[in-house]
């Protein structure tokens, strides 16, 4: 079972490709199914679903009965509640991420979120707001945890992270936390689905300066690529191809700026020594 943001893209990409095969407009989609314009290009788009009765009016209006039960499925999968326990701001990511095949992230000022341990987690969601429920804190620890797994999982994701320096020199949470934190770096840079680099004070000027981001690539359906950026309060998804393409280049560039494998493990032990 897909994620339900993976089943609306999807969704979305089958009612679209049918639709213009049979030489049929928007406006004739809506009037089938007694709605507005506006939900069928969601729909399109990704960002909506249809009910039962809605698959099954516009697959005969587009005469495709063979794909009825596949679009029936995507369409029940992408009305599907979440299970992950995070904002609903943050839900198409973690949906998104937990369905991606590739990931590539630069961070500034954090370990990235599936890289970090339950302390790390623990302090950096306190910092954020010292007032959060307890109850909910264990929540949230307990949510990344599980995203987590699936990089010891089966089918793991190639994770490409490039970190500034200040992530592993800034200590958070105190200083076994960070310790423990750093060894835990060491310990899943060893993994053959992750490659993780420190960009050093030493590169000076770079390309993501002021920023941090996120790159996905979806394993189905194949070529779906999103920008996620994310500040306090709320998220963004770019899917244009100039956007991707755009934070790709810069990405590219700031790998080319970071240490290389050996480099990187090298620093991250001896910032650990140092706290």
């Amino acid at each position: 079972m897909g994620s339900p943001v993976v089943a609306k893209i999807q969704l979305g990409r089958l009612m679209r490709r049918l639709r213009t095969e049979s030489d049929l407009t928007r406006e004739d989609a809506a009037r089938t199914i007694d709605c507005d314009i506006s939900k069928i290009s969601r729909v399109e788009a990704g960002k909506g679903s249809l009910r039962t009765p809605e698959v099954d009016l516009l697959i005969a209006l587009y005469q495709r009965d063979d794909l009825r039960e596949q679009a029936v499925a995507m369409a029940r999968d992408a009305r599907r509640r979440t299970s992950y326990r995070v904002p609903d701001w943050a839900r198409d990511f973690v949906g998104m991420e937990a369905d991606s095949k590739e990931i590539r992230t630069y961070e500034a000022e954090l370990v990235p979120g599936l890289l970090q341990t339950p302390a790390y987690t623990r302090a950096v969601t306190m910092a954020a707001n010292p007032q959060r429920d307890a109850d909910e804190v264990d929540r949230l620890v307990g949510a990344r945890a599980e995203r987590q797994a699936r990089l010891t999982g089966d089918n793991p994701p190639h994770l490409f992270a490039v970190v500034n320096e200040a992530v592993v020199r800034r200590v958070v949470g105190g200083r076994k936390t960070m310790q423990d934190q750093l060894g835990r770096l060491l310990d899943l840079a060893e993994l053959p689905t992750v490659s993780l680099h420190v960009l050093p004070f030493t590169a000076g000027a770079h390309a993501g300066m002021g920023t941090s981001f996120v790159l996905l690539a979806l394993e189905e359906p194949a070529g779906v690529r999103f920008v996620y950026l994310e500040d306090i309060a709320s998220a963004d998804y770019l899917d244009e191809e100039m956007h991707v393409r755009g934070y790709s280049l810069v990405f590219d560039r700031l790998l080319g700026a970071a240490l290389g494998n050996v480099e990187t493990i090298d620093l991250i032990e001896q910032a650990r020594q140092d706290m």
